[in-house]
């Protein structure tokens, strides 16, 4: 009777025709086999052309957050950062299903291969839902004195990021706890500044505040900080919040910053930033 309440789940996910979501693989590097255990698929703009979208498979030897990603209003943003220093291959599909290129990273060392006829890509399926198939390197003799790629996959594709609840005109409490880091940014104050941070940004802060180098690079980092912001739009869902600002750079040039806030110990604190600049 326990093997048969044991075996229900796995009948009824076939009997239902529920989809299984599975990916692994191995990367050969210079001979040495490097297991990756976890996948994750999801669609993402073109990086060559933003008007289309290419479906990304990564194959990772370090656990992937799917939660955390499907509610990321940058899920390419957000898998960088869970797989920082990771073993990482990523398979990037055209709309056709034709490969786009396959990017590796090692620890921080990453590299990319185009081009056709090394490759033997197998596509069972690939649509807005679910992508499944096969992608394997043709020439055995590169296990052994160069790269070779042995990858399997059928992964749901992740709908839209919820992006939560729309924040009030100026931000609410995330805001104010941004532009609180830009107060403190601006004046050097480096503890006020350590406070407004997440632990693990805050703790590398700190962690090179007595480097000889220090001092010069702060004063780089305060010389990129955004002038007169203006907010933008942002949303907020549970601990996470993305903030829009746009405001000015040092020498005048039209700034647009993104903003990554996380809700720590009870207060909000900066994540991540990105900025794009439109030159003058």
């Amino acid at each position: 009777m326990n093997s048969i309440l044991r075996l229900l789940p796995a009948g009824l996910a076939f009997a239902t025709g529920l989809a299984l979501a599975d990916g692994s693989g191995t990367l050969y590097e210079g001979g040495k086999p490097i297991a990756l255990k976890h996948a994750y698929a999801y669609r993402m703009p073109d990086p060559f052309d933003k008007d289309k979208q290419i479906t990304r498979i990564v194959f990772a030897d370090k656990p992937i957050d799917d939660a955390a990603l499907a509610g990321a209003s940058d899920r390419d943003g957000a898998i960088d950062d869970q797989l920082r220093e990771a073993t990482r291959v990523d398979l990037n599909l055209e709309p056709d299903g034709s490969v786009q290129n396959v990017n590796t990273r090692i620890g921080y060392s990453s590299g990319s291969q185009s081009g056709s006829g090394w490759y033997t890509l197998s596509l069972k399926r690939n649509d807005d839902q679910r992508v499944e198939g096969s992608f394997r390197s043709n020439d055995e003799e590169d296990k052994n004195i160069g790269r070779y790629y042995d990858l399997v996959f059928a992964l749901d594709l992740p709908g839209a990021p919820d992006p939560g609840a729309v924040l009030p005109a100026d931000g609410g409490e995330p805001g104010k706890a941004y532009l609180a880091h830009l107060a403190s940014l601006r004046k050097g104050d480096i503890d006020a500044l350590a406070k407004s941070m997440t632990k693990a940004r805050a703790d590398e802060l700190l962690a090179h505040r007595n480097d000889a180098e220090f001092k010069m690079m702060f004063g780089f980092i305060q010389g990129q900080a955004l002038r007169e912001p203006k907010y933008v739009k942002g949303n907020a869902r549970g601990d996470r919040a993305t903030l829009e600002y746009t405001g000015k750079d040092a020498d005048g040039n039209a700034v647009t910053n993104t903003v990554s806030m996380l809700r720590e110990g009870g207060a909000w604190k900066v994540e991540k930033e990105s900025s794009k600049t439109t030159l003058q």
